[in-house]
């Protein structure tokens, strides 16, 4: 009895801790390049991506999404006089 028990605590936690390791990788495989951008003129320095905030659908829909939204930051920075820092 004793040894079914301890059985069925592992798989409990051998459970939770797949689902936590897979919830982990979901996540930063969301994530995309960040992009740095600094103002010549006023020394400001901003970032564009490097966060997964669009892409909570999750998978290539979600990267897509969050890549869309990094371009566009990226594009209004630059109209804004800003240039990428390597």
């Amino acid at each position: 009895m004793f040894k079914v028990k301890v059985t069925i605590e592992s798989n409990k936690i051998m459970r939770k801790s797949i689902l936590l390791l897979s919830l982990l990788t979901f996540i930063s495989a969301c994530t995309t390049p960040s992009t740095m951008l600094k103002n010549k003129r006023t020394g400001q320095i901003v970032e564009c991506g490097g966060t997964a905030d669009g892409s909570l659908t999750g998978g290539m829909i979600g990267y897509s999404i969050q890549k869309s939204n990094d371009e566009k930051c990226v594009s209004r920075y630059l109209k804004q006089g800003f240039t990428k820092v390597k």
